[in-house]
This record gives structure tokens, sequence and C-alpha cells, in this order.
């Protein structure tokens, strides 16, 4: 009756083992070398087989080069070539690995699929990780002139000596090749892998797996408020990543800043959703104090979302911080003068019974019309030191409306610094330098200097009207819980 396959299999193993003890021979050399020889012939390709099925299903299809590290051994590098099946096989070997070289070259090329063409030798110093790069980046040069497309392409480390396996792990991590190790049950008798127990196992490139450095270059976006470059960065991570936690906290919260900082309120509520769906996560991969910020920053937008007015100044107040800091001085300056802006016209409706600064009732703030013109007229005629007859404005920007302030004597001009020609000069000649600006009427750009008096005017203004109207909150303690989170950790 003729033999199974697993009894051919069994049965060869056997007389390999019996080769191994010295009670038999099999062509010439050692025992080891004997039954070695013995494996290629009659174990191997059962072995790939079984190993090759063992392979996950999201593998390459195609592998368009192999590089495997040589030493005394052909076996590691005949099983990964058999499990693989690349186009074109490279061998890096040490000094000693000449017997190798010519087996190798007999099963693979002289008795197996891979032509002549496709199967080159370099002897490298082991000891030297330079000589071992410069042989990869050449072979894999020669593969990618071949192709038009991204090549495929694995370093196997099983054989050579340990250092030849640490230096071309280095030049994987360097060129972006992914790494594979034929692994098997060590048999003490045999003195190598037991036939059968063997797999490969197929590793990402180290920073695909791992992923440091491609995490601090999203951490380094994300600190320099670049959100959309750190979503994305971060969302490719959390994808491959052996440990995507971080990385997938870190896609969401960019998201959120990205779209709070540009005040897309189409954008906002799906983003505070996808920070609400990580909170767990994030209470084990983020210091305890950030998670309680993110939780005041999910309350913050919540109400900023519903129109509060409170919210809209912090906001305004903590991007002009963040533009600035980045050094981007003419959003800086926009949202400083829209800060003083709705300040202002905040404190005019809530002290005089309503007043709209985009369409003013003037009897809310005086029966007598005439009287207020006048008093208007005359302030306005002090801080540009002329004497010209004036109406009261159409609409009522910042600077008209610290005019007034003063008119009414009003206490947030004093609070504010907002208080006689000297002050309201100062106000006036910001509020032009933004009005010139690129991002509203004109062309100029605003200087760093400028943006910081802006920053600095409309940081008082905001203290004083906070002052006024939430007297039991710590502005600066508000700021601080709202302030974006830097670097990610």
């Amino acid at each position: 009756m003729e033999e199974t396959a697993d009894e051919q299999f069994a049965s060869h193993l056997a007389f390999m083992r019996r080769i191994s003890e010295g009670k038999e021979s099999y062509r010439g050399g050692s025992a080891y070398e004997q039954a070695t020889h013995y494996y290629l012939d009659h174990l191997v390709d059962s072995c790939a087989d079984s190993a090759r099925e063992q392979l996950p299903p999201e593998r390459p299809t195609e592998i368009d080069l192999l590089i495997c590290m040589t030493g005394l051994s052909p076996r590691p590098v005949v099983l990964a070539f058999k499990i693989l099946r690349p186009k074109r096989l490279v061998l890096i070997t040490s000094d000693d690995a000449g017997e190798s070289i010519n087996i190798i070259h007999d099963h693979l090329v002289m008795g197996g699929p891979l032509r002549g063409a496709d199967f080159s030798h370099s002897a490298c110093v082991a000891t030297n990780p330079l000589d071992i790069y410069r042989i990869v980046r050449h072979e894999v040069e020669i593969v990618e002139r071949r192709h038009s497309r991204p090549i495929t392409a694995y370093i196997d480390i099983t054989g050579g000596r340990k250092v030849m396996g640490a230096s071309a792990a280095l030049a994987a991590w360097q060129l972006n090749l992914r790494l594979s190790y034929v692994d098997g049950k060590y048999d003490g008798g045999l003195r190598q892998a037991l036939p059968g127990s063997d797999r490969i196992l197929l590793l990402d490139n180290p920073t695909s797996i791992f992923g440091e450095q491609e995490m601090e270059v999203a951490r380094q976006a994300f600190t320099s408020g670049n959100f959309e470059v750190a979503r994305t960065r971060f969302g490719d991570l959390g994808d491959r990543l052996v440990q995507p936690d971080q990385p997938r906290v870190m896609e969401a919260l960019s998201a959120l800043y990205r779209a709070w900082l540009d005040l897309d309120r189409e954008a906002l509520p799906e983003a505070i959703k996808g920070v609400q769906s990580v909170l767990s996560v994030a209470r084990r991969e983020l210091a305890e104090a950030d998670v309680r910020r993110i939780y005041d920053q999910l309350a913050h937008l919540d109400e900023l979302a519903r129109g509060e007015r409170r919210a809209l100044l912090l906001t305004f107040s903590l991007l002009d911080d963040h533009y600035r800091r980045v050094g981007r001085h003419d959003f800086a300056a926009l949202f400083s003068y829209r800060t003083i802006e709705l300040c202002l016209a905040a404190h005019l409706s809530q002290s005089h019974g309503g007043f709209d600064c985009g369409s003013p009732d003037w009897s809310l703030l005086s029966s007598d019309r005439q009287a207020l013109q006048h008093s208007y007229g005359l302030v306005v005629n002090g801080v540009r030191e002329d004497q010209v007859k004036r109406s009261l404005p159409p609409q009522v920007g910042p600077f008209a409306a610290a005019v007034l302030l003063n008119v009414t004597g009003d206490k947030l001009a004093a609070l504010a610094g907002l208080d006689g020609d000297v002050h309201l000069r100062e106000l006036e000649a910001l509020a032009k330098a933004r009005n010139n600006s690129v991002l509203a009427h004109g062309e100029n750009f605003i200087t760093m200097a400028q943006s910081a008096a802006l920053n600095a005017k409309a940081q008082r203004v905001l203290r004083a009207y906070w002052q006024l109207h939430y007297q039991d909150e710590d502005l600066a303690e508000c700021r601080r819980a709202l302030a974006f989170l830097r670097g990610g950790q």
C-alpha cells in the first residue's frame, strides 16, 4: 500500500534523525551537513508548503526582492525562499558562507525556479552596519529601476551572524523595508529546527510597527498647531501600529482642535462625538490633568455650539493667543480685534437695555440725542485733535463704542484702559492697523509689535469685562482650563 504524504514525511524525518545520530550516511561531510543535505532534498518542500499555509491573509501577494543574511547553514535561506517565493534573491554573506552559497545556488537556480540573473550574493563586513546598508540599498535600487511601481522587499534575518541581523534590521528601518524571520522548535538531536515546526514571521518595518519617530513628527505638527496634518498622521499611525490607542486619541483631538481653530460649526458636532468616543482610552493614554482639560473643553464647545457669548469670547481670546504663539500675527490681530469688539458691544447691550451696535437706538443711551451727539463729537475731536462737527455713527465699532463709554461715564472705560484721549488714540491706531491688514480691508501685514499691542489691549478689555459681568469666575483659570493641549503626552 502506497504511503500517505504524512507517512512519507515521518519516514524522511526518521531517516534524517538517523543521519544526525551517525547511524546512516547521505552524501559527504559531517553528520550535521549530511542531515541538512537530506532535509533540502526530501523535506524542505513539505515544510515550506506547511509554513506557507500559515501565512497571514493580508501578506503581500507578490514579493519583488528577498535579501537573506547567510552564514554556515543554507537551510533558512532555502526555506524562506520557498515560503515567500520572491522574484529575486540576494544573499548577504559572512566570509565563511562559501559552501552555503553553492548549496543555495544548486537548489534554487540549478534545480529550482530562480533564474541566474535573479540571484546574487555579496560578502559583507559583518561588524560594519554601513557596509550591509550599502549592499541592501544597492540591491533595492536595482529592483526599483525595473519597476514603475513601489516594490515589496523583505530582509530575512534568520541566518548569518547575530550582528549581521542587527545591522540588517537597521537597514530595513532606514529604507522602509520589511523583515522576515524563520522560526521553529529546536531539536537537540538534530541540532537544528524540527522539520514541520517551521513558520516564518513577517514583520513590517520597525517604524511602522512601533512608530515612535512618526509619532514624534505627528506630535510636532500637533504642538505647532497644524492640526489637520496631525490628524492625518495620527490617523495613519492608528491604522497600523501594534499599539494604536494613543494615536487614535490624538487623531480625534486633532480633528476637534482643527474644527475649533477654524470655528467650523458644521464640523464641530462630529468632532466632539469623535473625542467622546475615545475618552475611555484617553484616561489610559493621557495624564489625568489633560483628560480633565478635555472634559472642560467639551463643555465649553457645547456652550459655543449653543451660541453663548461667554464661550465665544473665551474662544476669540484663546485663538488670539494660539495664532500669536505660532507666528500668525494677522490671524492673531483678527481675534484680538474681535475680542475687543465683542466685549464692548456686549457690555453696551447688557448695560443699556439691549443696545445694538449694529443698529443703534440712541435713546437707550440718552434721552437727549443732541447732547449725546455733542459730547460724542467733543471726545472724538479731542482724540483726533481737530474741530469737526460730528454725527453719531450709523454703526458702532470698537473705537466708537469706547468713545460712548467715555461719554456715558461707564466704569468699563477706566477698568479697560480706554479712558481719556491718549488711550482712545491708541485704540484707534490699533483698530486702523487691523482694518488695513490683508485679512480685513487693506494690503498691509500685521507686525509682531502691532500683534503684541493688540493682544495686550484685548486682554485688558476682556479682564475688565469679566470683572463686571462674571465676578465669580477666575478668567485666568478659565483660560488655562481651555488652552489647547501641547505635544500629545
